[in-house]
């Protein structure tokens, strides 16, 4: 999602310019094919992306018995490139052992199916989201595009606009089949590489069976995409459920990982690594608060998601950004209404209107 200011990326908001408080860590950004130490036994890599946000973080963990990587990169061919050659200039012979997945979206997952038959590697997921990309690759594209283009339509969407083009075409591009599992992790349970421990923290809000790693001996902590640190991370309702409240779930969560020392290293999969965890925690928090403050003055008289757009993100969006802006307006709208503060009518044109009660 983007604020007034900002450009819309596919995972969330661009701000004008990073919090000022936060304090990057002080070492070169990897270039592709390559990696930097983060700390003992611990490398960070950057796989290209082939869209506007164009990388992701992922982590190398290396212990007697090879690597465990956190992460993949999306299905697409700067990745793959990029990955020979990290299995050239840093993997070796002794491989992967272990991939552990944050989350089930393509950049962060759509090749862990690749590399583990290349490696033989186990893949650590959450069952919901392994469930999730599953369920994703079997369904038909033409009916998944039909359920995202109703969902439109009821928030508003004008007549006579075409069902969206994504993800029809683009998924098998972005995932490179579906892996096979050897753990499901869950909040509580730990990875522990050499003499590491990793502690899971299941968060939500982002996307379901969202996993972040803390190392509180280490002091750090691999926050996937629910903390990031200049963008926030896109919170949408999406179309297969289409009444739920991810926003509350994300707010939740954000709590969640303030439990961290304020002093904890953020690893976050787009970005730099930083510390300020806390200030970055207040920070998102205060832009949604601000998003429903302003979404709840503007709901005087009824209004559509669609109608909407505008308050948030100040800018015509066509294409994917509109669809994930519908998804975001609707995730605030969704939480104002189960707070008591909107109703919601659906009126004889079949289209849902947010007024405030």
């Amino acid at each position: 999602m983007s604020n007034r200011h900002g450009s819309i990326t596919h995972e969330g908001e661009q701000y004008p310019s990073p919090p000022r408080e936060l304090e990057y860590l002080a070492v070169a950004t990897p270039d592709p094919g390559q990696a930097v130490p983060i700390a003992d036994g611990l490398l960070w890599a950057r796989i290209p992306l082939p869209m506007e946000l164009t990388h992701i973080n992922v982590g190398l963990m290396e212990d007697e018995q090879g690597w465990t990587l956190v992460d993949t990169g999306m299905a697409a061919d700067p990745c793959r490139d990029a990955w020979a050659a990290l299995e050239h200039s840093v993997v070796g012979p002794r491989g992967l052992r272990r991939i552990f997945v944050t989350h089930d979206h393509p950049d962060h997952m759509g090749l862990a199916r690749w590399l583990q038959q290349r490696h033989g590697a186990e893949v650590w997921m959450s069952a919901v989201a392994h469930a999730s990309v599953a369920d994703y690759l079997a369904a038909d594209p033409g009916q998944i595009r039909e359920r995202m283009h109703a969902f439109m339509m009821l928030h508003g969407l004008e007549a006579g606009e075409p069902p969206p083009a994504f993800p029809a075409q683009s998924r098998d591009s972005w995932f490179d089949g579906v892996p096979a599992l050897s753990a499901t992790p869950m909040d509580g349970d730990t990875l522990e590489v050499r003499d590491r421990r990793w502690d899971v923290v299941e968060t939500s809000g982002h996307c379901r069976g969202h996993l972040c790693l803390h190392d509180a001996t280490g002091g750090m902590l691999i926050s996937g995409d629910q903390v990031l640190p200049s963008i926030s991370p896109n919170v949408s309702v999406l179309s297969s459920r289409p009444d739920a409240d991810p926003l509350r779930e994300f707010l939740a969560s954000l709590k969640q990982l303030e439990r961290c020392p304020a002093g904890t290293l953020v690893l976050p999969s787009h970005g730099r690594p930083f510390r300020g965890l806390h200030r970055r925690i207040a920070d998102l928090r205060a832009h949604h608060l601000q998003q429903l403050a302003s979404l709840r003055a503007a709901c005087a008289g009824p209004r559509t998601a669609f109608d909407l757009l505008p308050v948030m993100f100040g800018r015509p969006l066509r294409g994917f950004h509109r669809m994930l802006a519908m998804g975001e307006a609707v995730a605030h709208l969704n939480h104002l209404q189960a707070e008591g503060l909107l109703t919601r009518e659906i009126g004889d044109d079949g289209v849902a209107r947010f007024v405030a009660a």
